[in-house]
């Protein structure tokens, strides 16, 4: 199954499933399907089995990153951010590449409070660079935009196709620079709004921070990729004003832009 699909299989499974079902956990906080975890400003970051202790840490210090000082940032807007994460127990899961690939996996169950505000797995590669750092800050990504910010924000509500997420998202569609067919299937399932908007919100925050090529996701003749085809903040800056502005009044205002000496530091 690829990474892609089982995101979209994990998503589906929480909406039909109202969530995961917790369980009580043990007194350190772990369950039995996560036995470790990490805490990176105020996101819970929990690992299956298997997943190494370095890599988890790495995790939380990518995470970190993002919550540098800079000075664009609202420290009200950064403040309210991180109560809701806290108080609505947000939390990122990470398991071993390959794992999903038996037909019998589950997502696993985390420990109580913690319940259906989470989205995709982080897999740990057996090897570090682009392709690592792209699945970390993706799937970090998605757990900011697609839980944190909807719960957070009006405007980030993916349910509403009125809203500046949406709108802005439909902005790229139209334009031909955001292309959603890959997941034309899912037309008539309810994570449909989920999934495309959270994949939109990846790429135009890819595309601000100048991540392409970093993380992997620049293809040849682009400075995108097939999917999303521009990668430079100009370009977003030009073509898209909707997902520009929705850029500067939320995520500038919140996240910082991870160093990327740094980032490629953590992941070899």
């Amino acid at each position: 199954m690829s990474h892609k699909f089982f995101l979209i299989a994990t998503i589906i499974f929480f909406i039909s499933c109202g969530g995961s079902e917790s369980e009580k956990g043990n007194p350190d906080g772990t369950s039995t399907d996560f036995p470790n975890f990490v805490d990176s400003n105020n996101l819970r970051i929990f690992a299956r089995k298997d997943v190494s202790t370095t890599f988890l840490n790495n995790v939380g210090a990518a995470y970190g990153e993002m919550f540098k000082p800079s000075v664009n940032i609202d420290q009200s807007m950064r403040s309210n951010y991180l109560s809701v994460s806290k108080e609505k127990y947000v939390y990122q899961r990470v398991g071993v590449d390959g794992m999903a690939s038996n037909s019998n996996f589950n997502p696993g169950t985390p420990p109580k409070p913690y319940d259906q505000n989470a989205t995709d797995y982080i897999w740990e590669m057996k090897t570090g660079g682009a392709d690592q750092i792209g699945e970390v800050i993706e799937h970090l990504l998605h757990t900011v935009t697609a839980v944190t910010m909807y719960l957070a924000y009006s405007d980030w509500n993916f349910k509403n196709s009125s809203s500046p997420l949406y709108l802005a998202m439909n902005e790229a569609v139209n334009k031909g620079i955001y292309d959603i067919s890959s997941y034309d299937e899912l037309k008539n399932d309810e994570a449909y709004p989920r999934i495309i908007t959270q994949e939109y919100a990846y790429w135009l925050i890819l595309a601000e921070w100048d991540y392409y090529e970093t993380a992997g996701k620049k293809e040849s003749g682009m400075t995108g990729n097939g999917e999303f085809t521009i990668g430079t903040p100009s370009e977003i800056q030009t073509q898209l004003p909707l997902g520009h502005k929705l850029y500067k009044d939320y995520i500038e205002k919140i996240l910082s832009i991870p160093n990327k000496d740094n980032i490629i530091a953590l992941f070899p």
